[in-house]
């Protein structure tokens, strides 16, 4: 008895059957195989592909309405249990997830890493390495839905493949992990493979998001799509403040997106990022503004003096190595864009140690119909 199970495909309020597949003394995890008594929420997911076992879309048997809720409760308890915060402060603070209007759940991936099965691409089952043909998706654009369902893959071209499309220029390419003479893709798709990127071609196509245009290697980070990264810098924008005359730090700054649109008025830009490849679009994306880009790790910075530091680390976080790093810069103003809820928490704790208070918090729902959120937290110190 009290022992927690995790079980996927169940919704709030739900009495539901489960099979289980984990079970440790603690905890457990299974998986719902009969649904006793339904959430008004609950809706028969459309896609066909998810029928079949996809394991992407994870929340696409809920409403909207039900999904905003269910992530806005995970924040609130991250932020409550593991940051320690005040119930009554966040929520006081959390206000419905945003981006409802603004991204389409249908077509909005403009960037789709995808395995290959049998000559097809196609997604992994749920907590599987079994892989679901993809005959459709939803949630990936046409040009990139187009290449996903109609390519075929000969056992040369490798176990994976990403594909990425700009909606604004129709532009498409492809990164197989093998050979790419394996590969049949429409003959305007550019093909390459991370050897040929290895051996020093580059490969890039032209996005537009947030107002203005960007250069976007095959291999470096963007945002699943513009209209997520226009979300994105919006809600940035409103957390940082008064920016202009400022020194501003953009850590883990990929291609320049905060560094080129929140901190473009600001008098010097500092942009770190690992990614070789990300540092070389930033540098084009950032060559008309006083930035400095640096490739280098976060955590191995030494730091310098700003007025405000923008952070959009990976999945991990910070972590307590990237919070020491960056505090180093004594910044009045900190924003931390989260899309891991786990290390939202433990991060805003790690910020709050070192003398930090949340002054504002929103929810992006940048990832419609999964349990994927990002999360901007506006933070400040005296």
């Amino acid at each position: 008895m009290g022992r927690v199970v995790f079980c996927d495909g169940g919704l709030p309020g739900e009495t539901v059957r489960v099979a289980l597949d984990i079970e440790k003394k603690r905890f457990a995890r299974g998986r719902v195989v009969e649904v006793l008594d339904e959430s008004p929420g609950r809706v028969e997911p459309t896609c066909p592909t998810h029928r079949r076992g996809c394991g992407g879309c994870d929340l696409a048997h809920a409403t909207k309405a039900l999904q905003h809720e269910i992530k806005r409760r995970v924040v609130s308890d991250a932020l409550v249990r593991i940051a320690r915060c005040a119930p009554d402060d966040i929520e006081r603070l959390l206000g419905t997830p945003s981006g409802a209007g603004d991204i389409d759940p249908y077509g909005y991936r403009t960037t789709v890493r995808a395995a290959i099965n049998d000559g097809r691409a196609g997604y992994r089952k749920r907590a599987s390495h079994e892989v679901v043909a993809a005959s459709h998706c939803g949630i990936a654009h046409p040009l990139v839905e187009d290449m996903l369902v109609n390519g075929r893959f000969g056992p040369a071209a490798g176990p994976e493949v990403v594909f990425r499309a700009s909606a604004s220029t129709g532009e498409r390419c492809a990164l197989v992990d093998g050979d790419v003479g394996d590969v049949e893709l429409p003959d305007d798709v550019l093909v390459t493979s991370r050897d040929e990127l290895a051996a020093g071609r580059r490969v890039s196509m032209i996005e537009r998001a947030a107002g203005r245009d960007w250069q976007v290697s095959i291999d470096s980070f963007f945002q699943a799509g513009p209209t997520i990264a226009t979300a994105l810098v919006a809600s940035v924008a409103a957390a940082a403040g008064q920016i202009s005359g400022l020194r501003v730090v953009d850590a883990y700054g990929g291609i320049g997106l905060f560094g080129g649109t929140v901190a473009s008025t600001a008098s010097d830009i500092w942009s770190v990022e690992r990614s070789g490849s990300s540092t070389r679009d930033a540098r084009r994306n950032l060559a008309e503004l006083p930035a400095t880009v640096v490739e280098c790790a976060v955590e191995e910075w030494p730091g310098v003096a700003a007025d405000v530091v923008i952070a959009d680390p990976a999945r991990s976080g910070l972590g307590k190595d990237g919070v020491t790093a960056l505090i180093t810069c004594a910044a009045r103003r900190f924003v931390l864009v989260s899309c891991d809820t786990g290390s939202l928490g433990r991060d805003v704790g790690l910020l709050r140690e070192h003398g930090y208070t949340i002054d504002s918090i929103e929810i992006v729902d940048a990832f419609p119909d999964t349990s994927h959120v990002e999360t901007i937290v506006g933070l400040v110190r005296d």
